[in-house]
């Protein structure tokens, strides 16, 4: 993000990181309700 050419030979690797940071929200915030409902229940 801080040159294009730098953002443009870092392609591939910046949106497979993008795409396990994406997966590991996904999963954290699936764990997160989970406990949550299972914490709000009695």
């Amino acid at each position: 993000m801080k040159t294009p050419a730098s953002n443009n030979h870092s392609r591939s690797p910046k949106t497979k990181w993008g795409l396990i940071v994406k997966i590991i929200l996904t999963v954290a915030s699936a764990i997160a309700g989970a406990f949550g409902i299972s914490a709000c229940k009695p």
